[in-house]
């Protein structure tokens, strides 16, 4: 039994034993746990995207003014570096016609990344 099936039945028997005052005071307490429990997931959420944001970090390459991801040893990118820098958005930039000059689709900014680095390969180190 959950501690909001104890309350509820608690707050029933005292309802019905005219307790109206520790009525009240056990509704309070549900809605403080209530808001509690809303709190702990919103938390949770937050901790799981740092997490995953840290992660990324951990494996970004800057590279030729964009940012590629370290995948098991080979590159994944390119990916807009301003986007990347200010609001810690992983957008893949796309080519232009040109292999070497790409496009961010989202902010809008031109990159000249090399013809070599259109394609992803291999981390050497």
């Amino acid at each position: 039994m959950s501690i909001f099936d104890v309350l509820k039945s608690t707050a029933k028997v005292l309802q019905e034993a005219g307790k109206i005052e520790q009525y009240q005071q056990i509704l309070e307490t549900m809605e403080k746990l209530l808001e509690m429990q809303n709190k702990i997931i919103e938390l949770e959420s937050e901790n799981k995207d740092l997490k995953e944001k840290l992660s990324i970090k951990e494996n970004l390459i800057y590279e030729n003014n964009s940012y590629w991801i370290n995948d098991e040893g080979k590159k994944n990118g390119p990916f807009c570096s301003r986007c990347w820098d200010k609001n810690q958005e992983l957008i893949r930039i796309h080519s232009m016609g040109n292999s070497a000059l790409c496009r961010c689709p989202e902010c809008k900014n031109h990159f000249q990344i090399g013809p070599d680095y259109s394609r992803g390969y291999t981390i050497e180190r």
